[in-house]
Formats: C-alpha cells, structure tokens, sequence
C-alpha cells in the first residue's frame, strides 16, 4: 500500500511538472504583459495620488458600463463629471438625468476591476513595452538611457496612433516636445517592463539573460 502510493506521488510530481513546464512562449509573453499593464495602472495611481494629494477620486468616462446594476446605484452626489448617482461601491456612477453615460473612478480601482475599455489601453501600452523589451534582449542591447528613450518614444507613437482622435492636441506632440513629467509616462512602461521581466524569471524561457539597468530607475 506505501509503494502504491508512492508510486501517485511520482506520478503527480511527473504530471504537474510537465503541465508547468508546458506552458507556451506565447501564453508566457501575455502572463508578462498582463503584469506590466496591472502594475503599470498601480504606478500610475500612486504618482496621481503624489502629485495632487488633495483630489481623492477621478472619473472618467466608460464605454463599458451595462453590466452594472441599476439598483447599485444609490448615492447622489455632484462630482467633477456633473450630478450622479453613485454605485455602492463607490468607484462608479451614472449622470443623474442620462442613465446610459457611466463614469469609474480609475483612480481608486484596482487593475481587475477596471472595465474593459480602460483594461484594453493599459494591456495596449504594455504589450509595446514588452515587445520592446523582449526585442531588445534578444538583440543584446545595452539598457542605458539612449535604450530607455528610443523605446519610450515608440510607446508613446504608438499611443498617439490609439488615441489621437480622443485625446488633447498638448499629448499628441511628438515625443521631444512633451514634457518631462508626460514622458516619465511612456519611460515607466518600458521601465517596469525590464522590471517584471527579470523578476518573472523570464530569461530563462525565453533562453536571454537577465536585463541590466545602466541608469537608474524612475519607477
């Protein structure tokens, strides 16, 4: 009866090992962009939050909001987006006269409980940066602030070619004539992506070697 189940034990050890191991390097590579846009939003809130620390919510418009419950909706509240009702939980409303227009508070919402419009930006702009990343690891490049720039400013073109038609003419400049503080922006995304790269383990499946910031981190 010990050796039977000794012999499951091995046997589960040997299964679960090959599952882990089965994993693909497409499946891995939306693994890494998925936590670079998670912790990219995380980034984002906590340097909004630094910069204007007395402005507690941001609610901005949501295309996505028909799987929330009427009835949720039960504080009213005049916010920055005009009269509401607000949800619940808080984190989202509805203008009070026009029940179709939904607002979240991207501000105070965790990656996961954003809607999909706003997830779909976020994963848009880290999958760029890990394709940059990744590219540039394989090409042995040297990570140094030329890297950090060249790449930043293929993020945010690629930005620009999304959002352009939605966006304010200050943000849709061309990359040297943004501000510092807007392309701290597009450097984080890169940034974090070298990050969570060697932190995920990444270079060992994807057969490179770990990433080696030359420059500091602005993170």
């Amino acid at each position: 009866m010990q050796l039977i189940r000794s012999l499951r034990f091995i046997l589960f050890i040997l299964v679960l090992t090959t599952k882990i191991g089965s994993i693909s390097l497409e499946e891995r590579f939306r693994i890494f962009v998925r936590n670079v846009a998670s912790t990219f939003h995380a980034n984002w809130c906590q340097h909004f939050l630094s910069e204007h620390p007395s402005i507690r919510n941001r609610f901005k418009l949501t295309i996505s909001g028909t799987h929330y419950n009427s009835s949720d909706f039960i504080y009213p509240m005049i916010l920055t987006v005009g009269s509401c009702l607000v949800h619940r939980n808080l984190k989202v409303a509805r203008a009070r006269y026009n029940s179709s227009i939904t607002y979240i508070d991207i501000l105070n919402m965790d990656y996961d409980e954003l809607p999909p419009d706003w997830t779909s930006e976020n994963n848009d702009n880290a999958q760029i940066a890990c394709r940059l990343v990744l590219k540039g690891v394989r090409q042995k490049r040297i990570f140094n602030r030329n890297f950090i720039e060249a790449t930043s400013e293929k993020v945010h073109q690629a930005w620009v070619k999304r959002n352009a038609h939605r966006t304010t003419n200050k943000l849709i400049l061309t990359y040297k004539n943004l501000s510092e503080n807007e392309k701290d922006k597009d450097r984080r995304a890169i940034l974090i992506a070298c990050r969570l790269f060697n932190e995920l383990h990444l270079y060992r499946h994807f057969r490179t070697t770990p990433i080696h910031l030359i420059e500091p981190s602005i993170e």
